[in-house]
């Protein structure tokens, strides 16, 4: 006997040829949030792009970190004639397009503050216009209360259901079901249209990750990062192999009772909790809980049998993973997140370098620095001293036509192979000298006549201002500061203190 909710189900789903038919030129549409991207509808809607009678023309993708690659996009509308791709955060498969024929509209994703301006601009009260006309979005398939879980993409969902007049899951059988968290499923009343997806012709791309091994520059990251790491560290990590790496140094490091917090779910924790080393036991918020908002199943069994019904994790949508209120909560929070390139004032990119769309800051701007706002927390860019193109990293001054993602009054630790450093409480000059200190060796005597080119350093005063961790140059090492909060929060003071025994 079908029941109610059985039947809903049933008289929702539809062929992705139906899908595509129901598309009109001009109309806008969101094909994912990060993990939850969409395959069948968006290759539907690009077979049908063209200049015919019955083609599409005008279409408009709004894009938020598409991982998943959609090549038919360039392959059957290289210029863009008939649709308009605005991107916030770049992968491969777009990066051609940008390059190859100079298409795809960029703009800076700032972690969830970037999702609420999506939120602003489209949700409506009635769906009226200028809501989005299609949002297609993978999800598990529904249980027997009519409940599709987000899965990998929990993310934006909370968002994005509120700015679409028409919302398509696509279900997918190889997407496990995800603890909660909050605001990581939909039930059937909510969703206008469904769609099965064939999981094996539109298999997630694949990467051995386990077979990955750190390259000396990041073993050599990650000793660094270790060396202000210890027990009950909450741990977020960025997007990359280095920050990965880091995290994967830290299997073996015999650290105790680490917490996580985090947007992306990737393979350094899931190999640094199933290490042991993760209990969660003494976070203030989520005790007990790895916390997540996305990932990328890029080996699809092991992610499956990771999160699938794991009461150990607990995906949450990311205005609660990335909030800067919740990050300053956490005692201990440590964000290790890839950065393209820092100058000697201390300013940050991630984004957007040297007129070139790369990435996008996502949830590197929260991150980095509200971490550095908890008590004891910090905040950390990583990066190799040089890029793959022999470039250095660390430069006099961010060049023309770069994006700022972290402005240098709100820099923290900076580590190369080479070192790290802190760069909260110095003076130019230390500022300077510190960072050249972690430099390529090969690019410290260019750096330091720019700086004094520029005043940046001392012209004749002798002794060196590099500022390290452990009292040089009357620095305190991190240890020293654990209990260290910032006074933004309404403390009298940054430390753990009585002032009224100290007075006594």
């Amino acid at each position: 006997m079908t029941t109610p909710v059985q039947q809903k189900i049933r008289d929702k789903k539809r062929t992705v040829g139906q899908i595509a038919d129901m598309v009109k030129s001009g109309d806008w549409i969101n094909h994912g949030s990060v993990g939850g991207d969409s395959t069948v509808c968006t290759e539907a809607v690009a077979k049908r792009l063209g200049g015919g009678p019955n083609d599409l023309k005008d279409i408009e993708f709004w894009l938020y970190a598409m991982f998943y690659p959609h090549p038919e996009l360039q392959e059957i509308d290289p210029m863009q004639e008939y649709h308009c791709v605005h991107e916030y955060f770049f992968f491969p498969w777009n990066r051609k397009a940008r390059d190859t024929n100079n298409v795809t509209s960029w703009a800076q994703w700032g972690w969830a503050m970037g999702m609420w301006a999506h939120h602003y601009r489209f949700a409506a009260t009635d769906k009226h216009p200028p809501a989005i006309d299609w949002w297609f979005n993978a999800a598990t398939p529904p249980d027997d209360r009519g409940f599709f879980n987000w899965s990998y993409g929990t993310n934006n969902c909370s968002l994005f259901r509120q700015t679409a007049k028409n919302l398509v899951v696509e279900v997918r059988s190889d997407y496990p079901w995800a603890e909660g968290g909050r605001l990581n499923t939909i039930n059937i009343d909510d969703v206008d249209y469904w769609v099965e997806v064939d999981c094996e012709k539109y298999a997630w791309p694949q990467i051995d990750e386990k077979a990955i091994k750190a390259t000396p520059e990041e073993q050599a990251i990650a000793d660094h990062v270790l060396s202000i790491m210890d027990d009950r560290d909450v741990i977020q990590l960025g997007i990359g192999s280095l920050p990965s790496a880091c995290v994967a140094a830290m299997a073996d490091a015999g650290l105790k009772d680490l917490g996580v917090h985090t947007e992306m779910l990737n393979y350094g924790l899931i190999t640094l909790i199933e290490s042991g080393q993760v209990t969660n036991k003494y976070k203030p918020i989520d005790r007990g809980k790895s916390v997540w908002t996305f990932a990328f199943p890029v080996n699809t069994q092991w992610y499956y049998d990771t999160v699938h019904r794991n009461q150990n994790f607990a995906s949450y949508d990311i205005n609660y993973t990335n909030n800067l209120h919740n990050l300053t909560r956490i005692d201990n929070m440590v964000a290790i997140d890839n950065c393209v390139a820092v100058d000697l004032l201390g300013q940050q990119c991630t984004g957007f370098y040297e007129k070139r769309p790369i990435s996008s800051s996502g949830g590197y701007f929260n991150f980095v620095i509200f971490c550095g706002q908890s008590k004891g927390g910090r905040g950390i860019a990583t990066m190799t001293s040089r890029s793959k193109h022999g470039t250095s990293r660390i430069i006099p001054f961010l060049p023309e036509g770069t994006s700022v993602d972290v402005p240098a009054q709100l820099s923290q630790y900076v580590c190369t192979e080479y070192g790290i450093v802190n760069l909260r409480g110095l003076s130019g000059y230390e500022r300077s000298a510190s960072l050249i200190s972690i430099a390529h060796p090969d690019d410290r005597e260019w750096l330091e006549k720019e700086a004094h080119k520029y005043g940046m350093l001392a012209p004749k005063f002798g002794v060196s201002m590099a500022a390290k961790e452990g009292h040089t140059r009357r620095y305190p090492a991190y240890k020293d500061r654990r209990k260290w909060k910032s006074p933004y929060h309404g403390e009298l003071s940054g430390y753990d203190w009585d002032p009224c025994q100290s007075a006594k």
